[in-house]
Formats: structure tokens, C-alpha cells, sequence
């Protein structure tokens, strides 16, 4: 066996009798909070148990050792899912993620993509249109987790493909920042590793639970769930985001350091939450997209607790810069928008097109060598799609996006994407999606189109509508306007700046 087979029957040993501990000596400690508006629903990790036990007893009895690697699991926000995860581990069984927030023959499809040899999703999901035929299409076994816990089988075992082998715990899509959105391997040490290292500490429900602002399919809910399993604390989580849900769930778990998404330091002060939500919380840690100096500074006169931005990727597992409390006190007065400086271990540098260093303090874009990466990405330099620069005290400041992706609310968008999608339609001749500031999300995209007169008439709301049937929620254009012409540059490209003035001003009249 080699040394890197080794440290993957290590970590997966790990994994597996940290969660039988937690299903046998801890089953009546709480693993789970869901909040739902003012309502709290706990699940113990005995609950949790119970899906393992039903869920084994169901491979077994489908298909016995031809079930095999990987497992699929639709990772809607709830506590279903979150226990059909865990259960998959506890097994020892690799588990690829597939996110509902996608259109319906987009989920499909990713079931094609992916065929793993079990597909485990909630019955909304299985309710979704092509959902079921994909799965019983590939032959694979398809399992169903309801709200109240219980494992039924919706498509039978047909001995599918044969499902490719995954020596990881779990994968991670990544958001583009890199490069193309792709899967990314994360291995069962990885996974150890980011929950804090094995044994874990004891699981003990009195301590206050993590709060889990981000969808469970993201890198922050990576990272939530291996804390819940080696961390020793449970984990509060909403169907979806609710700045008062969340704010009352810091006021019940007190924390001492609170992180959101960016785009909710300004809902909670357009919320105006009571500041006694926030007692004992030192510090707003956040990162993947900016926070407005005037947005930050409002924040923590209000507030009294300071935004600090940190800077990361998917493919880096996490942030590669930071704030301390002993930076802020220092240079958070004048560093204000920074992303911090670069955390122990990390090497960065700002390079030109051709990836020559520049000048010190001069923009560039960023690259990054972490000491931790997700999947088999190769050791040293990492090109992101971010244009930066280092000052002379060594902060970092991020400028804007190499590429045309756009952060809404957390989510990323690939405006290319967009583009690709309406031009299906077979009405569009051509369309060219932008991303308008948005106070709110940060970002949001926005399409100008030009139509095929051939094909008859099309309204935005007809367009609007096919944009919705096609794209994730959060990629759906705030405005679809239809012009004779895009306007472009003198290389015939579409004139972005222009698009962008454009649509900004239809939207302002829109809302006006």
C-alpha cells in the first residue's frame, strides 16, 4: 500500500468511527437545529442513527456489494439531506454532491454526468420534472429522505453503468474563480482535517451551535458539517436565509465571532436588528465578494463590531487572508476594504497578463499557493480570476473580476452562462448579460437581446419566463430587454460598458 492510499484508509477510518461514536455513545446529545421562522425543530445524532441504519439495511437489500461508490446526494437545505450525507460517511462511502439550486433539466443532466451507482434526494426533488426518468434511465438505485426522516426507494436497482471510483469523502464544486466550474475531490483526511482533527472532541449540546448562513452545497457548509462531526458542537441551520431567523439564532447561541455572506452586513442594518442580538459577538467575519467601506463603517458604529473581509476559494478549502483583532486595532481606521493580510503558510503574488511579477503595489492578478487544495490540483502557483494588489504594509486589496462572473448575493454567476441560455431560445438572435450593482446582493445580472424577426414575436415577460424554466434562481436577469442592436466596440465586441448603462437605466425606471 502506498503512503497515499494509507492516509486515505486513515482519514476514512476517521470519519467512520468518529460518526459510530456519535451514533452510539452520543445518540441523545443534539446534532441539529432547523429554525424555521420562529418555530426550532431538534434532531439528536440518534435521529441521525436511525437514517444510517435504514438506509444500510436498503442497499443491502437492493443490491447488496454491487452498490458501490459514489453516492449521490441532492443536497436541499434541511435536515433530511444533512442526515442522508452523514449516513453515506458513516458507511464509508464517497459522496458526490449535486445542488437543487439548478434548473430542472440542468439537475438531470448533472445525474447523467455524474452516474453514481445510488442517487439519495427529498421528494421535492424527486418531484421535479426529469428527475426520475434520469435516474431510472441510468439504472442506478434512487432513494428517498423525507422531512420526518424516512428512507423509501423510488428507483429500483438495475445494474446501471458501472459507477467510476472516488477515493475522496466528498466533492466540491467549485465557484470559477480558477478557472471553469468543475468537481473537485476533497479526501477523507482533507475532510479530518478541516473538522479540527480525529478522535473530535466530545459532543455536548449545551455549547452553542454553529450557525450556517450558507446553502449546505457551498464550501462553507463543507466546512460546517466536518466541524459538526469532529468539533464537538451542533449545527443551527433555516430552509433558505432569513436575516431575522439568523439574527435570533446568534442571540440564542451567543458567538463570539459571527460570519455571513458579504451582502448581509447591509440587510441586517436595513433590518434594523436590535443591537442586544449581537451581545458578545467581537467581530463580523466574512469573505467571497466586497463589503462597501461606507456599508462596513455604518455596521460597526451602529453595531460596535468591525467587518472583517477575508479572501478564499473553493479551491484553496477556505480563506488564504485575514484580519486579527490586533490588525484592526492597528490599521483598520486606513486599511478599510482590504481583505487582510496573507495567512501563515500562504504565498501570494500580483502578476501581469504573461505572469510576470509587477511592480510592488501596482494591479495585477492574483495568484495564490495555499498549503491546502481541494482535489488533485497540482502543488504551487494558482491563477484566480481576480485583479489585486498588495500595498506596502501587505494587505490585500481586491479590485475586480478577471472574467465576467458576478458574486449575487454569495453565489457566483457566469454571465457567459446566462448569455448561453437565453440564446437557446429560439426567438434570440443574440444576448449579452451584465452585472448591475445591486444594493442588497452586491451584483445582479441583467440582459440585453436581440431577436430573430423570423422566428415572430417575443416579449421580455416570455423571455423572463424561459430564463427562470432554464436558470438557477439566483442567475435569473433582474431585467431582459430587447434591442435592434447591441451595442459594441470598434472590434465588433458588445460594448459592456454601454450594455451596462443601458440596463441600469431600465431598471431604475422599472423601480422608480
Amino acid at each position: 500500500m502506498s503512503m497515499a492510499d494509507s492516509t486515505s484508509a486513515d482519514g476514512r477510518g476517521a470519519v467512520v468511527a468518529r460518526l459510530g461514536d456519535l451514533f452510539d455513545r452520543w445518540s441523545g446529545e443534539q446534532a441539529l437545529e432547523f429554525a424555521v421562522g420562529d418555530e426550532r425543530l431538534w434532531y439528536t445524532w440518534g435521529d441521525i442513527a436511525g437514517v444510517h441504519r435504514r438506509l444500510v439495511d436498503l442497499l443491502t437489500a437492493a443490491a447488496g456489494p454491487a452498490v458501490a461508490d459514489p453516492v449521490a446526494v441532492v443536497l436541499r437545505q434541511g435536515p433530511a439531506m444533512l442526515a442522508a450525507e452523514l449516513a453515506v460517511l458513516a458507511e464509508g462511502r464517497s459522496v458526490i454532491v449535486l445542488t437543487p439550486l439548478q434548473a430542472d433539466r440542468s439537475l438531470a443532466d448533472d445525474i447523467g454526468r455524474v452516474h453514481p451507482s445510488v442517487v439519495i434526494a427529498h421528494p421535492d426533488d424527486w418531484a421535479r420534472p426529469g428527475f426520475h426518468g434520469a435516474v431510472a434511465e441510468l439504472g442506478t438505485l434512487g432513494l428517498e429522505i423525507g422531512d420526518d426522516l424516512e428512507v423509501a426507494v423510488r428507483s429500483v436497482w438495475e445494474q446501471g453503468p458501472e459507477a467510476d471510483p472516488l477515493d475522496a469523502a466528498v466533492t466540491v464544486l467549485t465557484s470559477g474563480t480558477t478557472g471553469p466550474a468543475k468537481r473537485l475531490p476533497v479526501s477523507w483526511s482533507t475532510f479530518v482535517e478541516l473538522g479540527g482533527g480525529a478522535p473530535g472532541r466530545p459532543a455536548a449540546s449545551g455549547r452553542g451551535a454553529l450557525i450556517l448562513s450558507l446553502p449546505l452545497v457551498t464550501l462553507g457548509g463543507l466546512l460546517s458539517l466536518t466541524r459538526l462531526v469532529f468539533g464537538g458542537r451542533p449545527m443551527a441551520m433555516m430552509p433558505r436565509f432569513d436575516v431575522h431567523t439568523w439574527a435570533a439564532l446568534v442571540r440564542e447561541h451567543r458567538p463570539k465571532v459571527m460570519g455571513a455572506p458579504p451582502p448581509v452586513v447591509k440587510m441586517i442594518l436595513d433590518a434594523d436588528i436590535d443591537p442586544s442580538h449581537f451581545d458578545g459577538v467581537t467581530a463580523y467575519l466574512t469573505s467571497s465578494a466586497a463589503v462597501p467601506p461606507e456599508v462596513a463603517r455604518a455596521f460597526e458604529s451602529r453595531y460596535g463590531i468591525p467587518v472583517l473581509l477575508g479572501y478564499g476559494a473553493t479551491e484553496f478549502l477556505g480563506s488564504v487572508t485575514g484580519w486579527t483583532p490586533e490588525l484592526w486595532e492597528r490599521f483598520g481606521d486606513h486599511k478599510l476594504g482590504s481583505v487582510g493580510r496573507v495567512s501563515r503558510g500562504v504565498g501570494l503574488r500580483i502578476v501581469d497578463d504573461d505572469g510576470r511579477d509587477v511592480a510592488a503595489g501596482a494591479e495585477g492578478i492574483l495568484e495564490v499557493d495555499p498549503p491546502r487544495r481541494a482535489g488533485h490540483l497540482p502543488p504551487g502557483w494558482l491563477r484566480t480570476s481576480d485583479r489585486a494588489r498588495l500595498d506596502e504594509d501587505g494587505f490585500l486589496w481586491i479590485l475586480g473580476r478577471v472574467d465576467d462572473v458576478i458574486v449575487r448575493g454569495g453565489f457566483k454567476v457566469d454571465l457567459h452562462a446566462v448569455e448561453f441560455v437565453l440564446c437557446e431560445h429560439p426567438a434570440v438572435r443574440e444576448a449579452c448579460v451584465v452585472g448591475l450593482p445591486d444594493d442588497r446582493l452586491g451584483q445582479v445580472p441583467a440582459a440585453l437581446v436581440t431577436l430573430d424577426p423570423a422566428a415572430g414575436t417575443t416579449s421580455p415577460a416570455e423571455l423572463m419566463a424561459f430564463a427562470r424554466d432554464n436558470l438557477a434562481p439566483y442567475a435569473v436577469p433582474v431585467v431582459v430587454s430587447v434591442a435592434d442592436a447591441i451595442p459594441r466596440t470598434s472590434t465588433l465586441k458588445p460594448h459592456r460598458v454601454l450594455v451596462e448603462q443601458q440596463l441600469a437605466a431600465e431598471r431604475n425606471d422599472a423601480t422608480s
